[in-house]
């Protein structure tokens, strides 16, 4: 074989071994696949995920009116006033599960404690947040006298005199958690 012969041979096998390699590097594994189609997923149902690289970003005003209108829905009415009723009337949760009313008292007060944090936010806002501040300010104002009505008069379990009215507050979340929904829609 000739010099040239000889070179052109080890050239081509180096850029095939190249080739080769750079083609098994740039494949995926089954994990790194399913990673993106598990994070496709939460996307598509437009739920964001808490990626490190996205945490040096500044939270929108939106991002944390969102955050605020979650705190209502879950904090103080899934983890607490949906219960209050039921747990009179039956003595259980809204679920038919057992609750230690005390204890549920107590998490709602650590709840104020953020919600406390909310009001100040809330207040420091832009004026092109105006509805949402008038909104939040009933909200914010029927937590307080629901959250009163606990301390100073605590459901007794199978209790069909007590009553714990939760309308204003649910109409008052639900022209809120609009109104935040309007605002990330935009």
């Amino acid at each position: 074989m000739s010099k040239w012969g000889k070179k052109s041979v080890y050239i081509i096998l180096c850029l095939v071994t190249m080739a080769v390699f750079a083609g098994c590097g740039k494949e995926k594994t089954e994990e790194e696949k399913l990673q993106e189609q598990v994070q496709q997923a939460f996307k598509d149902a437009g739920i964001q995920l808490d990626n490190s690289s996205q945490s040096d970003e500044k939270p929108t005003v939106e991002s944390e009116l969102a955050e605020i209108n979650n705190f209502v829905t879950r904090d103080i009415w899934n983890d607490g006033l949906v219960n209050i009723g039921h747990f009179a009337h039956s003595g259980t949760s809204a679920t038919g599960e057992t609750i230690d009313m005390e204890f549920m008292i107590q998490q709602l007060g650590k709840a104020m404690e953020k919600k406390a944090e909310y009001d100040k936010y809330i207040q420091e806002i832009d004026s092109k947040y105006d509805e949402v501040k008038q909104l939040w300010t009933k909200v914010s104002g029927e937590i307080d006298t629901l959250y009163k009505k606990l301390q100073d008069n605590p459901p007794k379990p199978n209790d069909a005199d007590y009553e714990f009215d939760t309308g204003l507050y649910q109409q008052y979340k639900d022209a809120f958690s609009e109104e935040i929904e309007t605002l990330n829609q935009k």
